[in-house]
C-alpha cells in the first residue's frame, strides 16, 4: 500500500549522483497542475519536506532501512498533496529547529534547557541532565550539518527523558482497559507514523507525540493497545477505541491540524 501514492509518478532522469548523497526527481500531478518532486539521500540524522515554487524537496536520511525510507517519502507526498490542496502557492515547509545556546525547548508540559558549544573532538555528543541537555558539536560542521545534528542528539535526549514516562503510562492503560501482554514499548523520532504495534506485542511510539496534549497522547497509546486485540482498522477495532476514548476523532485532528508543528 505504500507504493500507492507513486502510481502518478512521471519519472525523470536521476541527476548524477554525488558523493555520500544520492538525487532523485520526477513529477506528480495536484488539482491538474504537474508539480516537481526532489528526493536527496544523504548522511543526516532526520527527514525534511520543503514545498515552495521550485516544487516538493525532500531530504530523506541515508542510514535510515529503505523500507522507513518509503514511509517517510509516501507520508511527505501526501503531507505535501493535502498543502497544496489548501493553497496552491504555499511556500511554507516542515521546519528544523535550530537550535541556540540558553534557549528553552517546549514539549508539552516539559521545559528543557538547551546549552550548545564546540569542542575539539571528532564526533558530536550531547547530555541530559535533568531538564538540561548540553550539547557539544565538533567543529567544522557546515549549518546543514550542525542543524541535522542538533535534531539527532536532542531526540537521543529527549528518547532517555521520556521512555521511562511513556512507559508507566502505556502499562497503566493496558492494566485498565485491556490486560494484554505488552512484550516491549520503545519511543523512536519517526515522521511516518505516531505509532505502531506488532502482533509479538511491541508497540513503537513517535518521540513527536511528546509535544501533543495528555489527552491526544492517550489516545494514540490506546489506539496501539487496541491493535492487541484487533491488528487492523476494522469497525470492531474502531468500537474498542470509541469505547475508552469516545472522543477519539478530536484528537486525530489535532493531530493532522499540529502535525507540522511537532518535529525536531
Amino acid at each position: 500500500m505504500l507504493l500507492s501514492l507513486f502510481d502518478n509518478f512521471i519519472p525523470t532522469k536521476p541527476e548524477a549522483n554525488q558523493e555520500k548523497s544520492r538525487v532523485e526527481t520526477f513529477e506528480i500531478s495536484v488539482n491538474d497542475l504537474t508539480v516537481p518532486v526532489k528526493i536527496i539521500f544523504e548522511e543526516r540524522f532526520n527527514n525534511r519536506v520543503k514545498v515552495n515554487s521550485n516544487g516538493i524537496t525532500m531530504h530523506i536520511s541515508a542510514r535510515q532501512p529503505k523500507e522507513e525510507q518509503r514511509k517517510n517519502i509516501d507520508h511527505f507526498i501526501q503531507w505535501s498533496k493535502n498543502k497544496l490542496g489548501e493553497k496552491p502557492d504555499l511556500l511554507d515547509h516542515l521546519p528544523q529547529r535550530k537550535y541556540v545556546n540558553g534557549e528553552v525547548l517546549s514539549v508539552g508540559q516539559h521545559d528543557f534547557y538547551i546549552s550548545v558549544f564546540f569542542h575539539e573532538q571528532p564526533k558530536s555528543t550531547a547530555k541530559l541532565f535533568t531538564n538540561n541537555i548540553a550539547i557539544a558539536l565538533a567543529k567544522g560542521l557546515s549549518p546543514e550539518a550542525q542543524a541535522s545534528t542538533n535534531s539527532y542528539l536532542v531526540a537521543k535526549c529527549l528518547t532517555k527523558y521520556f521512555t521511562p514516562i511513556i512507559e508507566e503510562r502505556i502499562h497503566t492503560l493496558n492494566k485498565r482497559h485491556f490486560n494484554k501482554e505488552i512484550n516491549s514499548v520503545k519511543l523512536k523520532y519517526n515522521t511516518s507514523n505516531w505509532g505502531s504495534c506488532s502482533t509479538r506485542g511491541n508497540i513503537n511510539i513517535s518521540l513527536r507525540l511528546m509535544f501533543a496534549t495528555q489527552d491526544v497522547i492517550d489516545y494514540v497509546l490506546v489506539h496501539e493497545l487496541a491493535h492487541l486485540i484487533h491488528p487492523n482498522h476494522s469497525d470492531r477495532f474502531w468500537k474498542v477505541v470509541e469505547r475508552i476514548i469516545p472522543n477519539y476523532r478530536a484528537s486525530e485532528k489535532y493531530l493532522t491540524d499540529n502535525n507540522y508543528k511537532f518535529y525536531l
